[in-house]
């Protein structure tokens, strides 16, 4: 069971399900997004707020991944080492250490989990920023109208 897994059985017993992957892929946004009317548009953030919470989800795991193959980084870099204590300096341990199969495997591992991870982050911020360019363009609308709050004060 990897450390994300571990995350999301406790966070189901607490009551929280796993998001699903909205289908397809995170829509673009129209290069102009007045040209939508308001069921588009609101059918548009909706899609956004779905990405976005999926794409925190995925983070959450990628993290929680990074800081598990840190460990098992850390954990074989500390037995390489060991393994080395012929080497007379320590600096001599450590090349013997960064030598190691093992060790190496482990840092590509490691590289890899940070990659996703970072990656996860922007597509996060992407799909966070569309949703709240979606939200302000409804609320836009919504406060020009005839009938918006505004018009409804002190008459």
């Amino acid at each position: 069971m990897s450390a994300a897994d571990d995350l999301w059985e406790k966070l189901e017993k607490l009551g929280f399900e796993k998001e699903e992957k909205p289908d397809g892929f995170m829509p673009q946004l129209p290069a102009d997004i007045t040209s939508l009317d308001d069921r588009q548009l609101m059918t548009l953030y909706g899609e956004y707020v779905s990405w976005t919470a999926y794409a925190a989800m995925r983070l959450v795991e990628a993290r929680t991944n990074v800081r598990a193959a840190k460990q098992n980084l850390d954990y074989s870099s500390a037995r390489a080492a060991l393994a080395a204590s012929t080497e007379k300096t320590v600096a001599g341990r450590k090349a013997a250490a960064a030598a190691d199969d093992h060790v190496q495997e482990d840092e590509k591992r490691h590289l890899d989990a940070l990659a996703l991870a970072e990656g996860l982050e922007m597509v996060h911020k992407n799909a966070e920023a569309r949703a709240q360019f979606c939200s302000r363009d409804l609320s836009r609308r919504q406060n020009s109208g005839a009938d918006s709050r505004y018009s409804k004060w002190g008459t």
